[in-house]
């Protein structure tokens, strides 16, 4: 490309709305070009950034992520040399000149020795997908704690209706069983209400809201929703939280979470056993422990209910055993500043640490 023709096309380059780099092979001096689209919107001028190197790590200042992407680009180019083919494209975050981070797909486009690289900005469409994906995980999220939590008081109305048909329950086994419906029904509908209010109706986006959380008035009332089972299988429930035992929370989450992890432990504690709730505070984060007495889970099933929460493929025997209470605890903890440790080992019981940061 000779002088005249080079500074004509450069002029139409300039021309274009959207940021353009010109790779200019054949000639050593200037060999890169930004057009003003380019410089306005990215912010680097060609003094900054004058090769091939100085992009790389201007651009991408994370060495790993550099590396990532420098493969990748790597890669689309041989493939699109294999296969006799001009343009290729990928998508990648870059560092502007004012130190924010955009999204760019970059199409590059080989004329000659001329390498043209297109960068169109999708960083709201990226922003939009990942707000849509947020959104459609926490509806998921909590349909999955909701029809967990259906499953008890559906139970028992069963049980009623089947012992009614069959004729094997008495009045008083009856009863029994419809005051612990009723509560379980209470705990249920309120859930619903807290839920249907605390999702915006135009977002569809679960709110969070840190409140000031007194734990033991807090647990008081949990202790009062499983009284029954409590009494029934003759556990104790144990909370060892000294004054004034305050954390700033989501009482409706930590409600959620607690509701599940003590279900969880009731399950697995036998008759007689012990279930303890401690506190402790620490520079970056507030711990609650849940310990039980119970048979304990293998090292197997705590890494099944991880690979279930991170890839959802866990093994359906181990989950229904030991887990789908602790998986919804873990998934919104992570959600919202928080997180669930499980230790565990078979016949010492099971202890769930719920850290929540500061």
């Amino acid at each position: 490309m000779n002088d005249l023709d080079r500074n004509n096309f450069l002029e139409t380059v300039d021309l274009v709305i959207t940021p353009v780099i010109i790779d200019d092979g054949s000639t050593d001096a200037g060999r890169f070009y930004f057009n003003k689209a380019f410089c306005t919107e990215i912010g680097y001028n060609i003094n900054e950034i004058p090769d091939d190197e100085a992009w790389w790590t201007t651009a991408y200042p994370d060495p790993v992520y550099r590396e990532e992407t420098m493969l990748a680009w790597s890669g689309k180019k041989m493939q699109a040399e294999k296969n006799s083919e001009r343009h290729f494209s990928l998508t990648a975050r870059i560092c502007c000149a004012d130190n924010s981070f955009k999204w760019y797909e970059f199409h590059s486009v080989a004329i000659g020795q001329v390498k043209m690289i297109t960068l169109v900005n999708i960083s709201r469409i990226k922003e939009k997908n990942e707000k849509l994906v947020n959104v459609i995980q926490q509806k998921t999220l909590l349909l999955s704690i909701l029809t967990h939590d259906i499953r008890s008081p559906l139970g028992n109305i069963k049980t009623i209706l089947d012992g009614y048909e069959m004729n094997y329950l008495n009045k008083s086994e009856i009863c029994e069983i419809a005051l612990t419906l009723t509560d379980q029904l209470d705990y249920l509908l309120n859930m619903i209400d807290s839920t249907r209010l605390r999702v915006g109706s135009e977002t569809g986006v679960f709110t969070f809201r840190s409140e000031e959380i007194k734990l033991n008035d807090f647990f008081t009332n949990c202790r009062q929703i499983f009284s029954r089972v409590l009494n029934n299988a003759q556990i104790n429930l144990v909370f060892e939280i000294e004054e004034p035992g305050i954390i700033y929370y989501d009482q409706f989450i930590l409600e959620i979470v607690f509701r599940n992890i003590i279900d969880n432990a009731i399950k697995h504690t036998p008759e007689n056993g012990v279930i303890k709730i401690s506190l402790g505070h620490y520079e970056k984060y507030s711990s609650l422990v849940v310990t039980d007495s119970g048979k304990g889970m293998t090292t197997e099933q705590i890494d099944a209910i991880a690979q279930y929460t991170n890839q959802r493929t866990a093994t359906r025997e181990i989950i229904d055993g030991f887990g789908l209470g602790l998986i919804s605890a873990k998934e919104i903890l992570e959600k919202h500043r928080g997180k669930l440790a499980i230790s565990s080992s078979p016949a010492n019981g099971t202890s769930c640490e719920i850290m929540i940061y500061n």
